[in-house]
Formats: C-alpha cells, sequence, structure tokens
C-alpha cells in the first residue's frame, strides 16, 4: 500500500504541473471563459483542485483548512498544495496510512476513515477534474492538451 500510494502521489504531482504549465501559457480570458462543466471555467477547476487538496491534506493531519486555501488565483498556487500533499505521503509508514482518521466534512458532518482510503479519495478526485479540464480545454478549442494518464507518467519513469 505505501509504494502504491507514493505512486499516486508522484502521479498526481505530474499531472497537476502538467495542466498547470500548460495552462499557464493562456491569458486570464481564456482561463476565465465559461464553459458548461461542474466548475464554469478552467481557472475554477485548477482551483477547486487546489482547494481539495488543501484541504484532504489538512485532514490527513488532524487540522482544518480554510475554504478556499487561499484568495490567491493564479493556477501555480496548485503546486503548492500538490507537493505539500506528496511530501506527506512520502512521510508516512504503513502503520500511518492504516491509522483511522476523524474529520469533519465542509458541512460539518464527522467521518472516520483510515489514511490510505483519504488518500485514494484525494487522488481519484483529482483525476476526475483533470479529465474534465480536458473536455474544457477541447470545447474552447485549445490545442496541447497534456496527456495526464497514469500510463503516460508510468512510461515517463526511469527503469
Amino acid at each position: 500500500m505505501k509504494v502504491l500510494l507514493d505512486h499516486y502521489a508522484e502521479y498526481d504531482r505530474w499531472a497537476n504541473t502538467r495542466f498547470v504549465e500548460r495552462l499557464a501559457t493562456e491569458g486570464d480570458a481564456v482561463l476565465d471563459r465559461p464553459v458548461p462543466s461542474s466548475f464554469p471555467t478552467l481557472r475554477a477547476t485548477l482551483l477547486h483542485i487546489r482547494n481539495a487538496e488543501a484541504t484532504w491534506t489538512a485532514r490527513l493531519q488532524n487540522a482544518t483548512c480554510p475554504w478556499p486555501a487561499e484568495e490567491e488565483r493564479a493556477i501555480a498556487s496548485l503546486l503548492k498544495y500538490t507537493i505539500a500533499l506528496q511530501d506527506l505521503v512520502h512521510g508516512y509508514d504503513p502503520n500511518d496510512l492504516a491509522q483511522t482518521v476523524t474529520y469533519h466534512d465542509l458541512r460539518g458532518n464527522a467521518h472516520a476513515q483510515p489514511r490510505w482510503q483519504m488518500l485514494l479519495h484525494c487522488f481519484n478526485h483529482s483525476t476526475q477534474h483533470r479529465g474534465q479540464l480536458i473536455s474544457m480545454m477541447r470545447a474552447l478549442e485549445l490545442d496541447a492538451i497534456p496527456a495526464n494518464d497514469l500510463v503516460v507518467f508510468q512510461r515517463s519513469l526511469p527503469r
């Protein structure tokens, strides 16, 4: 489980970085252009990923995090939280990952889950929204859409 979660944390950072770097080449007009999706714009979707990763990172440490994580609207602010999550995961041992953590959702409801389940949810959540980013980019007729499949990441690793 430890190796798998470290791998997912590395994949999450790789994939988020690819989108931030690609979309940093677009101006505010593109980042803030409405597109039908779960969130209304590319920027809003990236910042949602940021806020969720910040919140789950805090929960994993029995802490709280404001929503949004910060007022900064720069899409690169996502990477600070992605790196913090990766560092946290790399620091866990198998016992840490098995430990049940009690936390509150954004509505104040209490939940208890092992850390490994919380992490799988967090990584899956980010993957879901990166898929939406691809659809949004296509709807905006953008090119150079980053490949972000897990297998593409795996093939990029040294053998």
